[in-house]
C-alpha cells in the first residue's frame, strides 16, 4: 500500500512479554508512520486499552497532533470502546487486520522485528532487565537509517534535515547558513516536498516488487458465495492441548466477497452462528460431506455475469 504524506496511517502493535524491568514494565507500545517510516516506542507495565489509549496520547499525539486513521490487529486493547472513543474525539479513523493475519499490518511487524533485533544488539544476557535505558537509542539507530522502502531515512522525511550524529565531528555536515525564520520555512517546505515526491516513487517500486513477490508464491482457488470452505484457526480451546489441537474448523458458508482477498463467512450448520471475516490465505475448500443443512442457513449461490 502506497501511501501519500506524513500522518495519513499510523499502525500501532505490542511487543511483549519481555523481561520484566526493574521498573516493572514488561510491554513495548511500537507507533509507526506508514508513509516516513518514522517510529516511536514506549514501555508499558501492562497492555491493557487504558494503558494504551494513555501512551499513545503522552507520546504521538502530544508530540505530533492527530494522524488521519490508526491501524490496527484486532486485540481488545486496540478494539475497546475506551479505544474508539478515545479516536472519535481525536477525529481519528480506527481501522483494524482480518483476525488472525498479522500480515495485515506488515510494515508493523516487520518494524517489531528489527526493533527487537536492536535491542538485541544492546543488550545482552546479563543485561535483559534494563532494556528500556537502551530504547532511546535503538530508535535513534532505526530513524537515521536509511529505509529501503523510500530511500530515505525516517528522521529526514518526517523533519526535513539529517540528524547529526557524533560520527559527524569526524566527517561534519556542511552547517546551515544563517537566515531568517521565514526565509528557512520557505526552504525546508521545498526540501521536504521534493524529499517526499521521490519517496511516493520509491515507495510505488517496493510496493510492486513487493506484491509480485507475494503474488509467486500465492496459490490456491478463488471462492464465491454459497461455498462451502474450512477456516484455519490455531488456537485452541482453553483447557485443551495444543499438541492435539486440529486448527482447521468447519464448513463454513461465504456469505460475501469483501475483497479480492477478504471474506465473510458464516457456519454452514448453524444458521445462528455470527458472521466473522476471514483472510484468502487462512482458507481452503471443504471436502467433506454435504452438512445437514436447511435451506435458509445456505446463502444463495451468485455466479458472475
Amino acid at each position: 500500500m502506497t501511501l501519500g504524506f506524513p500522518g495519513e496511517r499510523v499502525g500501532l502493535d505490542i511487543i511483549g512479554p519481555l523481561p520484566i524491568l526493574i521498573r516493572g514494565h514488561e510491554f513495548l507500545l511500537v507507533m509507526i508512520d506508514y508513509f516516513t517510516k518514522w517510529t516511536e516506542a514506549i514501555p508499558l507495565l501492562r497492555q491493557d486499552a487504558a494503558s494504551v489509549a494513555n501512551a499513545i496520547n503522552r507520546t504521538w499525539i502530544s508530540r505530533w497532533g492527530s494522524p488521519l486513521s490508526f491501524h490496527s490487529d484486532c486485540g481488545s486493547n486496540f478494539e475497546s470502546q475506551l479505544m474508539q472513543e478515545v479516536c472519535g474525539l481525536l477525529d481519528v479513523r480506527k481501522t483494524h487486520t482480518i483476525p488472525y493475519h498479522p500480515e495485515g499490518n506488515g510494515l508493523v511487524e516487520r518494524t517489531n522485528r528489527t526493533i527487537h533485533n536492536i535491542l538485541l544488539a544492546f543488550t545482552n544476557d546479563g543485561h535483559q532487565h534494563d532494556w528500556d535505558v537502551h530504547l532511546p537509542f535503538c530508535l535513534l539507530a532505526y530513524r537515521g537509517t536509511t529505509h529501503s522502502s523510500t530511500g530515505f531515512t525516517p528522521h529526514y522525511l518526517w523533519t526535513g534535515r539529517d540528524l547529526r550524529l557524533p560520527v559527524d565531528l569526524r566527517y561534519p555536515l556542511p552547517a546551515p547558513e544563517q537566515t531568517t525564520p521565514q526565509t528557512f520555512a520557505t526552504k525546508l517546505r521545498e526540501v521536504i516536498r521534493s524529499a517526499h515526491n521521490a519517496a511516493r516513487i520509491t515507495l510505488g517500486n517496493a510496493s510492486i516488487h513487493q506484491k509480485r513477490h507475494f503474488d509467486r508464491h500465492t496459490a490456491g482457488t478463488w471462492f464465491q458465495i454459497g461455498d462451502l470452505v474450512m477456516h484455519h484457526y490455531p488456537i485452541p480451546p482453553r483447557g485443551t492441548s495444543a499438541k492435539l489441537h486440529h486448527p482447521w474448523r468447519g464448513p463454513f458458508a461465504v456469505l460475501d466477497v469483501l475483497a479480492p482477498t477478504s471474506f465473510l463467512l458464516r457456519n454452514a450448520i448453524r444458521a445462528e452462528s455470527p458472521p466473522f471475516t476471514a483472510h484468502f490465505s487462512k482458507l481452503k475448500p471443504y471436502r467433506g460431506r454435504l452438512p445437514d443443512c436447511t435451506a435458509d442457513s445456505l446463502p444463495q449461490t451468485r455466479y458472475p455475469q
